[in-house]
């Protein structure tokens, strides 16, 4: 009985150690993020339509209360990457403009994903050289990272606070190619934020890796520049009140 009790011990621990070895390895980043339908361009759009403060608290509210949660990964070694969806905090009678199912970046740098727009499904595909990047002098703290503000070219109100010490090159959708992790970002119709940092286990990243992978469709997929025109002509078609 007191050789099984030992044996019984030793199992324990062995599997114990064995679960700690998956948990803990520092070559799988997982990145949790939560993002809102409140971007700085329905923000100003909005003060400029709702004039009474109380009913313009109370729209802002709402959309704050609608959440996204997704999950970045990468492994650090290979730059393999993933952002998916895991859940979404819907609020009564709001609907956003649109959400991201996926986006996988493989190790060459090629990206493909899949996005709700106005209600339409879009698989696109790109490359991260795709995404050109200028980063500016501005400078804040988050989550005790110091981080610099970089803005997409030629659109300004699209920009990333990433952390240089934080040697991950990625973040939540597509934004890529900023030398360091980006922490939150601010696009056409959403917000951003890390709300966590840590490691995953191999097993728990190839596992999310074949779910995406699976779901990957080059039929009409179109690319990262026509997204982002779709984006842009919809943000001027709605300032310009049509």
């Amino acid at each position: 009985m007191k050789t099984i009790k030992i044996l019984a011990a030793i199992l324990f621990v062995s599997i114990t150690l064995n679960v700690n070895a998956q948990t803990k390895d520092k070559n799988i980043v997982k990145v949790s993020y939560t993002s809102s339908c409140v971007s700085d361009f329905l923000v100003d759009l909005l003060k400029k339509q709702i004039q009474d403060p109380s009913e313009f608290s109370d729209v802002m509210a709402k959309m704050e209360a609608y959440k996204i949660h997704s999950s970045f990964y990468q492994n650090v070694k290979t730059k393999e990457s993933i952002y998916i969806i895991d859940s979404i905090t819907e609020v009564e009678n709001l609907k956003t403009t649109g959400y991201t199912y996926f986006a996988y970046r493989t190790t060459e740098g090629k990206l493909f994903g899949k996005e709700v727009f106005m209600g339409s499904k879009i698989n696109f595909t790109g490359n991260v050289n795709d995404i050109e990047w200028t980063i500016t002098n501005e400078q804040k703290e988050i989550n005790g990272y110091q981080c610099k503000k970089a803005h997409l070219k030629g659109n300004p109100k699209v920009y990333a606070w990433f952390a240089p010490e934080i040697s991950v090159n990625g973040g939540p959708y597509v934004f890529y190619g900023l030398p360091g992790l980006v922490l939150e970002s601010n696009s056409h119709f959403e917000s951003v934020m890390a709300n966590s940092i840590g490691y995953e286990s191999v097993d728990m990243f190839e596992k999310k890796l074949a779910e995406v992978k699976g779901k990957i469709s080059e039929n009409k997929s179109i690319s990262l520049e026509e997204v982002f025109a779709k984006k842009e002509n919809f943000q001027r078609m709605i300032a310009n009140g049509r």
